[in-house]
């Protein structure tokens, strides 16, 4: 079998940023994020996709995401903010619970990108107990994006595990 230095080329680019991406998600651990004296927990998705809190006493989802976004970022975006604010409609009212979409491109977000540690399209759930938030990044939401039942019926269960 032949293959033509260009086909050789683009394999190895293609490998190179495989590898690079895999190093990425590898290499992310617990971060913890100094402000003041109250230390913010961010933790990637995994096993748990929720913080571990129980009866939070604020709830903010926070979706991220840049300017320009592919169909599956919309997706996301539109969907947690529709089941936040269609199965959560008395935990809005009374302040319980807060539905944010954040672009981590424009420079008034930094600040809150930072403390989410979020670069790109992703969504965060922040359980506030005690006045220290317990933030943590739910991947598992992008498992779902194409069924928008499952979706709402997923995020719905997380959220409510911290009520």
């Amino acid at each position: 079998m032949k293959f033509s230095k260009q086909n050789v080329f683009f394999g190895i680019v293609i490998l190179i940023l495989v590898g690079l991406i895999v190093n990425e998600l590898m290499s992310k651990k617990d971060i913890v994020v100094k402000e003041d004296t109250q230390a913010q927990v961010v933790t990637p998705g995994g096993a748990d996709e929720t913080p571990q809190v129980k009866k939070a006493d604020k709830i903010i989802v926070a979706n991220f995401h840049a300017t320009a976004r592919c169909a599956s970022c919309t997706a996301l975006g539109r969907l947690s903010e529709k089941t936040v604010i269609e199965q959560f409609t008395n935990e809005i009212a009374n302040g319980k619970i807060e539905f944010k979409s954040i672009n981590v491109d424009l420079p008034e977000n930094e600040e809150i990108a930072k403390l989410y540690q979020a670069t790109g399209s992703s969504l965060y759930i922040n359980a506030i107990k005690d006045g220290k938030n317990n933030i943590v990044q739910n991947m598992k939401v992008w498992q779902y994006l194409s069924d928008d039942q499952a979706f709402v019926n997923y995020l719905e269960a997380q959220l409510k595990a911290l009520l």
